[in-house]
This record gives structure tokens, C-alpha cells and sequence, in this order.
């Protein structure tokens, strides 16, 4: 708990200095990137850090290997630049405003470290000639990848006795619950839609077997032998396949991250843009009290920023899952299903059984009692004021006038409702992960639809694999081979369309808000294993989306179908979330890090809306 602190803490916590809210390019810290061979280097990430500072500022380098940094405050700062293969150089440099410091580097080539990959690229760095190894890869995704990233583990190696006590220990823990009080804990006894198993077998807590176990069942011998292939004491001679650098618009960004507090008082965290600043806020004895917490500096190796040091255990880095901009330029954080309401100035999230909120113009919490169950992860405002959320039966409705909620269930039950959103026809969708279904509710005639997906298909999956999801399916940890899995979501509250990042298939699904019928599924070879996360629509209706498995972040222009994909200089950021700020020149996108302790901002040097 943070009630007391240290002098140099607190003095840190205020005196920190102003954040630049322009990404134009500066002139008091500029530079050229080339290689051992005096080519210029495209691509590059090129860091700066002030001494005392919890805030990180990175560019890349454009086609002449030059970066510029958006206006910095004085100081001295460290500064850094890597790419994967290369070399990583460090400088130290001291910065006045309104004067110009140049720092080249020269990067010398070297053997690629494995452990620097993110998830995706350690994916499709997997032996994949022949069809069972490209089938494994489906099976080891979809099994092994939702509690810890699989770069977190496949760095490290372990014999055929480790890897049985491993998956001994995953099928313990995994999670099983009654359905709808504990949504995430797959229902004992019963497959996705309510059927039950046959009656007699138990999973390793006693209980009656669920689908997380029945999958790892299923899969456990090849996962066993295959995880000792590839990542035994032997293993195989990996043959790196990172993304390649960004190039033309992908490197015109800048991208500020912010440090988050480690030790935390509890309540919702509040970071203030400008000054890096955090506090939470609480409610004591019916009011709303107000605790700044100081930031206090990590050890760096476990920060992300050195990605030769790999992909930390995200469950040690108190990272933030959801985001929500307020009113006030600040950023709330720290809750579940959280979401934004700038037309009344509130941010909406879910606490017990309550729907909560926060009003942004005078930081002050409100709960509304009455959830007969816990939401799961989504909440959004229609048109007329009205809270919707997501839980483990389908929809909720709040009144807020009145405090009356109504619940709407899912036309199939045991479906594992995940996100909700709501598009301009006041209509609230709610993605089915276990069923690869979106539900819908009409806003006007409370009329539930369900609209399928596709299946995912692939000529590598096996009769076994096709009768397993028929017969067993999937739910929130474990999935079986043709899944598409639509797990996050949210609906453009300006245009047509409803957005699903389909996380097992590695896609964003569209959807037609108007005749609430399948439209397309985007995808590109990068995001087939990124595992796509929140996607949101800004306001020219370009759709951002977030990758829990890739270190970047999606921009899909939905006219054209083109994605750009956009690096991010953090590795294992694990990003289930985003936020998109729709009151500057150009769309922010705010993206928040479960697996290591930040946020970040992206902001663009060019009109995305022409991209």
C-alpha cells in the first residue's frame, strides 16, 4: 500500500517536467542511423529518457536514416537506438530547448538473440515444412499462449519430465467457474452452447471435467512431444523471422511512454498526460479522495525497452489492461470494461456488481448497485444516456435516471460473452468467444440476433481437430484448431460497421451494423499470429486495433482494405486495449501494456485519415 514515501520520492513525483504535446519534429535532439556499411538506416527505433523522468519518447528513422524528436525539455537524457540483428548503441546527451543536439549512431550487424522476438515473430519463426509442424503451431497458439506470452516461455527450455509437470500444473489451475458468476471459468460438466459431457469424468481438482481440460487432454501428448522438439534442452536451431523494419508512413510516429507506479493504493489510476504524473482515486466514507502516487524507476531489464532481454512474466509488472480517456486530457486506468462518455464527461467501468463512474471534470465516483452478476469486459453509452455491459448471460441495460437494469440474454447460452459495444443505431453487440458469434440487441425493439462468423479453415488441420470443435469447442484460456475467436470488440459509433479482433485466427472481423449480417474478415500474413485484440473506429472511421502478441499497433482503413501496421519500441507490451483520442488535429491513439508497467501515446506526423 502507498501512504507514505520517501523525500526524493515525493520531490521526483513534483517536479517532473512538462510532456510536449506536438509530435512535429524539434531541434534539441536530431540524428542519422547507418549501418556498418555507411548505408542509412530506415526503420530504426531511437529512444530518449531524462534522468529522474518516467517518460520514455521514440521516433524511427525515415529513408535517409535521419529522426528528429518532437520539442524535449532540459535535461540529460539517454538515448538509445536498436533494430532486430544490430547492434544496440547508448549515448548520453544533454538537452536545452531552442538548441539543437545531433547524436549519430552506426549500427553493427550481429546474430539475431531469439529471446528479442516478440510472440508473433518466435510464431513464425517455428519450423513450418510440413504439415504437422504448421498444425502444431495452430495447437500450441490456441493451448499455450493466453496466461503468459509464449516468448516468455519459449526461451527457455525444458525436458520431456518438465514439460509433463507443466502441463500437469496448467490443467490444475486452469480456469473453471459457474457460469455466469465467474464468465472467464469455462461451466464444469458442459460444452459452448450448454450440452453436457458425458457424466463420470473429472478434471484434476475433482471437479466435473470443463473444456479447458478437455483440451488439454486431447492435445497433451503431441504439445509434450512437440514443445520437447523445439524447445527441449536440444531444441532446434531456430531460424529468426522478425517483421521487417517499418518503412514510409509506419516510421512517421512518435510514441510517448509512460512509467506506472508499481506499488498502488488501489481504485482507479489517473495519469496526467502533461506531466507524467499518477494518483488514484477512491471513495472513503462517501467521498472521492485523491492520492498522487510517485512513480518510482524499474529495473530497466525488466522494463521492455532492452529487447534483447525478452519477454517478462506480465503477471510481475502491474501493467494496465484497460484505458479510458477523460474529458480532462487525463487517462484513467486500472478497472475492468472500462469506456469513455465525453458527450456527458463521465468514464464508465465495472466494479463487483456495480457499474461505476468517474466524473472527469470534477474526479468524483458514482456506483450503481443492482448487477445480480459481475460484467465481463465491456460497457459503452447509447445514444440516450443508458450503460450497456457485457456478462456471463449476455447484456446488461442501466437506467441511469432511474437505476433500473434489464438484462438481455443470448439467444445460445454458455456462448462466453466477452466485449460489447454500441453502434449509432443504438443497437449493443456482445462478441460470443466460445461460439465465434456476435450477439445483438435492437435498441429500439430489445429483439436478440446472433450473427456467426465463418469457421477458420486451414488444409493442415486433421478430422481430430474438426471433431474436437464440434464436439468439445472452445472457451476463454483454451480453443480448438478453427477458431476464429472474437474476443474484444466495439461498434463505430459515426459509420456502419461493428469491429472484432479475432484472436485465435489472427483477423478483424466486419460487420454490417445496419443489416447486422457478416461482412468480411481482414487479415494480413503479420497478424496471423499478433493475435488481434480491441479494435475502434476513430472518427474519420479508420479502425485502430491492438495486438496482445505483437509489439505493434493495426491501422485498417476499412474503403480500401489497407493495414499499416506500426511499430512499438516496448517489447511484450501485451496489449488488450485502446483508447483513441478524437479531440486532436490528428486521431491519438492510446495504448495501454499489461505485460510491462506503462502506457503509451501514439501520436502521427501525417493525416492518417489518407493512409
Amino acid at each position: 500500500m502507498v501512504l507514505v514515501v520517501g523525500l526524493a520520492a515525493v520531490a521526483l513525483a513534483t517536479t517532473l517536467p512538462a510532456v510536449s504535446d506536438s509530435a512535429a519534429p524539434g531541434i534539441e535532439l536530431t540524428g542519422t542511423i547507418k549501418g556498418a556499411d555507411g548505408k542509412p538506416m530506415e526503420g530504426v527505433a531511437v529512444s530518449a529518457k531524462a534522468e529522474g523522468s518516467p517518460v520514455t519518447t521514440s521516433v524511427w528513422t525515415n529513408q535517409n536514416g535521419a529522426y528528429a524528436f518532437p520539442a524535449l525539455e532540459a535535461g540529460r537524457y539517454r538515448v538509445w537506438a536498436q533494430a532486430i540483428g544490430f547492434s544496440r548503441p547508448v549515448a548520453e546527451a544533454a538537452v536545452t530547448p531552442g538548441r539543437g543536439v545531433q547524436q549519430n549512431f552506426t549500427l553493427e550487424p550481429t546474430a539475431i538473440i531469439p529471446r528479442s522476438l516478440s510472440t508473433a515473430e518466435w510464431m513464425q519463426s517455428l519450423p513450418a515444412e510440413t504439415s504437422l509442424d504448421r498444425r502444431m503451431k495452430i495447437v500450441v497458439l490456441n493451448n499455450c499462449s493466453n496466461c503468459h506470452l509464449p516468448a516468455n516461455w519459449l526461451e527457455k527450455r525444458f525436458d520431456t519430465a518438465s514439460w509433463e509437470t507443466l502441463l500437469d500444473y496448467m490443467e490444475k489451475i486452469a480456469p473453471h467457474g459457474d457460469v455466469p458468476e465467474n464468465s472467464a471459468g469455462d461451466p464444469p460438466g458442459r460444452r459452448p452452447g450448454g450440452a453436457e459431457f458425458p457424466a463420470g469424468e473429472l478434471d484434476a481438482n475433482g471437479d466435473p471435467v470443463s473444456i479447458h481440460t478437455k483440451l488439454m487432454r486431447f492435445y497433451r501428448k503431441d504439445l509434450i512431444e512437440y514443445l520437447t522438439r523445439v524447445a527441449g534442452p536440444k531444441g532446434l536451431a531456430l531460424q529468426a523471422k522478425p517483421f521487417p523494419r517499418p518503412t514510409g508512413v509506419a516510421t512517421e510516429i512518435v510514441v510517448t511512454e509512460y512509467d506506472l507506479p508499481f506499488e498502488r493504493p488501489g481504485g482507479v489510476g489517473k495519469l496526467d498526460p502533461r506531466t507524467g504524473k499518477v494518483s488514484f482515486l477512491t471513495v472513503r466514507d462517501g467521498k472521492t479522495m485523491v492520492q498522487e502516487v510517485p512513480v518510482v524507476g524499474r529495473n530497466e531489464y525488466r522494463s521492455g525497452s532492452d529487447w534483447s532481454w525478452g519477454t517478462r512474466d506480465e503477471h510481475l509488472e502491474r501493467g494496465t489492461h484497460d484505458i479510458a480517456i477523460g474529458v480532462n486530457g487525463n487517462v484513467y486506468f486500472g478497472m475492468n470494461a472500462m469506456s469513455a462518455d465525453p458527450a456527458r464527461g463521465y468514464v464508465w467501468y465495472s466494479n463487483g456488481r456495480q457499474i461505476t463512474s468517474v466524473d472527469t471534470r470534477t474526479d468524483t465516483i458514482t456506483s450503481h448497485p443492482g448487477l445480480r452478476y459481475p460484467l465481463s469486459h465491456g460497457t459503452q453509452v447509447d445514444s440516450r444516456g443508458n450503460v450497456w455491459g457485457s456478462f456471463g448471460l449476455g447484456f446488461v441495460r442501466l437506467d441511469v435516471a432511474t437505476g433500473t437494469i434489464k438484462e438481455f440474454n443470448t439467444i445460445t447460452p454458455f456462448s462466453r460473452p466477452y466485449d460489447l459495444g454500441v453502434d449509432r443505431f443504438d443497437n449493443a453487440w456482445v462478441s460470443q468467444l466460445a461460439l465465434d458469434r456476435l450477439s445483438v440487441v435492437d435498441g429500439r425493439t430489445g429483439e436478440v440476433k446472433e450473427v456467426a462468423l465463418p469457421p477458420f479453415t486451414s488444409p493442415d488441420l486433421r478430422p481430430e481437430d474438426l471433431e474436437i470443435l464440434r464436439t468439445v469447442g472452445s472457451w476463454d484460456h483454451n480453443a480448438a484448431p478453427g477458431q476464429q475467436g472474437p474476443r474484444r470488440m466495439s461498434a463505430d459509433a459515426r459509420g456502419d460497421y461493428v469491429w472484432a479482433g479475432l484472436y485465435w485466427a489472427g483477423g478483424i472481423a466486419q460487420i454490417d451494423a445496419r443489416t447486422k449480417t457478416f461482412v468480411k474478415i481482414h487479415s494480413v500474413p503479420e497478424l496471423r499470429w499478433a493475435q488481434p485484440y480491441k479494435p475502434i473506429a476513430d472518427r474519420n472511421h479508420m479502425v485502430w486495433f491492438s495486438n496482445s502478441a505483437a509489439d505493434i499497433l493495426g491501422q485498417l482503413n476499412p474503403t480500401t482494405g489497407k493495414i499499416t501496421l506500426y511499430p512499438l519500441p516496448t517489447r511484450g507490451t501485451n496489449s488488450r486495449h485502446l483508447a483513441v483520442d478524437d479531440t486532436t488535429g490528428i486521431p491519438t491513439v492510446w495504448v495501454p501494456y499489461t505485460g510491462a508497467g506503462k502506457m503509451a501515446r501514439v501520436q502521427f506526423r501525417f493525416d492518417t485519415s489518407k493512409n
